[in-house]
């Protein structure tokens, strides 16, 4: 069963802030992924880890993920710190 107020809405924003490197909005938060176009890898919001493969293009992709550990918590925080990271390098370099 699903969490949550939304079952069928969705939304997602993908920010690029370096080659290859993705920023990933939704409503479950702030996910991080890095890959080329057609394969990539990634943290979901929900700190659920993946690797999704694609046929640019045409629509057709799949995403396989990591099975959960149950020390690992639901929520993790790491795909914001990595983010909070990237974009204080960002501004320091935009800064210079």
């Amino acid at each position: 069963m699903r969490r949550g107020r939304f079952h069928g809405l969705r939304f997602q924003r993908r920010i690029r802030v370096l080659p290859g490197v993705r920023i990933n909005l939704s409503l479950s938060g702030i996910g991080v992924s890095v890959g080329a176009r057609g394969l990539h890898a990634g943290v979901t919001a929900r700190g659920q880890r993946y690797v999704s493969a694609g046929l640019p293009g045409t629509g057709l992709s799949m995403r396989q993920y990591s099975p959960m550990q149950h020390s690992t918590p639901k929520l993790s925080f790491w795909p914001l710190a990595i983010a909070g990271v990237i974009l204080a390098v960002l501004l320091a370099v935009a800064v210079r």
